[in-house]
């Protein structure tokens, strides 16, 4: 339950995709980086210099629908904030729970459906790979 979900080395380093909207992206973006390290825990391999290159190109996407760069930087690291936020909240909430087996059960549920969302979502698939697959 005392994972830190380290999301900042990504996000300094840039953003991603050209075809959808980078609103979305910046959301998918979001999720897999804050669940990087859950993922690995869970057997995931992460393509980390992907999940940047995604960034990046997320970023010029943005970009080139008229945000300056500082607008679209800022843009992504609040919806990255926020998404690891609200994780952390759920690690805490989990954390005061471990008490309920079936607390735990329905946390442990939640986090392989998302580590296995990641990996089927075809934005993030190529970044987010289940050992053995």
């Amino acid at each position: 339950m005392g994972i830190l979900v380290s999301a900042l080395p990504f996000v300094a380093i840039g953003l991603t995709a050209a075809q959808a909207d980078y609103s979305e992206q910046y959301e998918k973006i979001a999720v897999a980086v804050s669940s990087v390290q859950t993922c690995e825990q869970l057997g995931y391999t992460i393509d980390r210099e992907g999940l940047v290159a995604w960034t990046k190109q997320a970023q010029q996407s943005a970009m080139a629908s008229g945000l300056s760069e500082s607008e679209a930087r800022a843009r992504l690291e609040q919806a990255v904030n926020a998404q690891h936020a609200a994780d952390l909240e759920r690690f805490a909430d989990a954390k005061r729970m471990e008490h309920s087996e079936e607390a735990v059960a329905r946390n442990n549920r939640l986090w392989r459906s998302r580590c296995s969302g990641l990996a089927e979502e075809p934005m993030s698939a190529a970044y987010f790979t289940k050992a053995g697959d």
